[in-house]
């Protein structure tokens, strides 16, 4: 028989079994919170995670379906290349009771999925696949000078800004490359390097130093003959690393910046989104940043609607997995300590603090 999930009654909270898996021999242990505090130990839990456990407690015996949905957000890393589409579908899967779409959106779950045989080599290349696909589409619309719609649209274009005979060069060469078959992490790894050279005037090495951290990170991590990759990021970075090196070409914007800014402008957006259902606030009452960069008023207002009209009708268990989801995206990869667009902005989360402010009394 294959690995399944123990029997929820012996499961502690905040953590997930598995048994009767063939690589280990009593089966593993995984910590739902390790995307958001980078540690197996409860006790350097907050306040926040142990209070949405004390929720799961109140719930009862979960189902199959919910115990699959939290494991996937237990997965979300806010750097993988499905974001922020990745909180779309788990907040699909919310609304809808049902673990439906086994999409990879992370590799901070560090593989409970996996042992449960939902994320294959075949599901992942094709997951890849249509990632490219995606971005080549984008960029084909950049070249055509039309109007970024979807959030991998708003990205290519914020990344490469207004167009320029070089840039135009860099995303046809960039196209026909991710149209081809010759899509290998060492071949893309190549094409990266070759325009971060040109286009920077310095060695990638260089350019890694002065810019450290995501997008550029790939380039340490993976050597330079690398065929076979269990990462699903590093194609995303390349592509990324690629189009801020020739999008901010000869110009004052910061690669990191750009790169850090779209991250941060998307959490903030969810957050508000998933905070105001919790809340239960009409839409009117959602405001948006007036110099947003990557998200405009008008999409602003349609991905709250869609994030609303997704979860559906409250309920307990929604309620605690969509606060499972706040909590994981405000906090998922903040181990910075750097300020980010969401600590200006407390309304984002205010129910996680009208959490804590209820248990005072």
């Amino acid at each position: 028989m294959g690995a399944k999930l123990l029997a929820y009654e012996y499961v502690p909270l905040g953590f997930e079994i598995v048994i009767k898996n063939t690589d280990v021999e009593m089966g593993k242990v995984w910590n739902l919170w390790h995307n958001v505090k980078l540690t197996d130990d409860p006790e350097n839990w907050d306040s926040e995670i142990h209070l949405i456990n004390e929720m799961q407690k109140k719930l009862g015996k979960l189902t199959v379906d919910q115990r699959l949905i939290r494991a996937q957000i237990a997965e979300f890393c806010r750097e993988c290349p499905l974001f922020p589409q990745s909180i779309d579908i788990l907040c699909e899967e919310i609304g809808d009771d049902r673990f439906s779409k086994p999409t990879k959106i992370g590799c901070e779950g560090r593989g409970l999925l996996d042992s449960l045989s939902y994320h294959d080599q075949v599901s992942l290349n094709k997951q890849q696949k249509e990632i490219l696909t995606n971005h080549a589409k984008s960029l084909k619309k950049w070249l055509e000078q039309g109007q970024a719609e979807t959030a991998v649209e708003s990205k290519v274009f914020g990344f490469l800004g207004q167009p320029t005979d070089n840039k135009v060069a860099t995303v046809e060469k960039l196209i026909h490359f991710v149209n081809s078959s010759e899509t290998s992490v060492c071949s893309f790894r190549k094409l990266t390097k070759d325009v971060c050279e040109e286009t920077q005037k310095d060695p990638v090495t260089v350019t890694c130093e002065r810019y450290k951290g995501r997008p550029f990170n790939c380039f340490g991590c993976l050597p330079e003959d690398a065929s076979i990759t269990k990462c699903q990021c590093c194609y995303s970075m390349f592509l990324d690393a690629c189009l801020l090196c020739a999008g901010t070409s000869s110009e004052e914007r910061s690669m990191s910046d750009e790169f850090r800014r779209f991250v941060e402008e998307n959490v903030l957006l969810y957050s508000v989104a998933i905070n105001s259902w919790l809340k239960e606030e009409p839409l009117k009452h959602v405001t948006w940043l007036k110099n947003a960069r990557y998200i405009s008023e008008n999409d602003a207002s349609s991905i709250t609607e869609r994030v609303q009209s997704s979860l559906g009708k409250k309920n307990e268990v929604k309620e605690w997995l969509a606060a499972c989801l706040l909590k994981t995206i405000k906090d998922n990869q903040r181990w910075h300590t750097r300020t980010e667009l969401i600590d200006g902005f407390p309304e984002a989360t205010t129910w996680l603090r009208e959490l804590a402010q209820k248990n005072l009394f």
